[in-house]
């Protein structure tokens, strides 16, 4: 009995093994599956990482992806927040409180911010998000930058680039990168 028992757990491990690495496996894009929007939009501009757990060194880039230069004045930005979920961890998380820029072909228009970013700014993303009509960009600032009260620290920022639902669904990169690129440049340096 007792070595039937133990053939039955091993062939059961063996299975759950195989099918998790099945499972695993199949999130892997295959090199004929095309390819999302996102995909060549993050190979464009790879995002950053930021650092969050120690307060005195707060929004520091920590790996550095690419650097665009803001090539607007007056884009608002929200300063950089973080909390703790569990006051008994010392793990602290981004608050995703970032100022909303929209950018549609009638211009661009923005929520305040605590902050105002002049033209040349440089900056980092985050996170980027493709979903119905919209490329959405959650930047951070390089370099910290005056706020109010006479501090220095990073802002936040959200650009929302909205487009016709044909050229999302077209995957239309060229047109994409082209109205991103009257706001947001890729620094040569970065």
């Amino acid at each position: 009995m007792y070595r039937f028992i133990l053939t039955l757990l091993a062939l059961s491990i063996t299975l759950g093994m195989s099918a998790s690495t099945v499972y695993a496996g199949s999130s892997v894009a295959h090199p004929s599956w095309p390819r999302s929007l996102r995909d060549d939009l993050t190979e464009r501009v790879r995002l950053s990482r930021i650092e969050v757990q120690d307060l005195s060194d707060q929004g520091a880039v920590i790996l550095k992806g690419t650097v665009l230069r803001l090539q607007a004045d007056g884009i608002p930005a929200n300063q950089l927040r973080s909390f703790q979920l569990n006051p008994k961890s010392p793990r602290r998380y981004h608050a995703a409180d970032y100022a909303r820029v929209e950018i549609g072909r009638d211009g661009i228009t923005a929520d305040p911010g605590a902050v105002s970013l002049s033209k040349g700014t440089e900056l980092v993303v985050l996170d980027l998000k493709v979903s119905g009509d919209q490329v959405r960009l959650f930047t951070h600032t390089l370099d910290r930058v005056p706020l109010p009260g006479g501090k220095v620290g990073h802002g936040c920022t959200e650009f929302v680039f909205a487009f016709d639902p044909g050229t999302l669904n077209r995957a239309n990169l060229g047109a994409i990168a082209g109205r991103i690129d009257a706001v947001l440049t890729r620094n040569s340096n970065g």
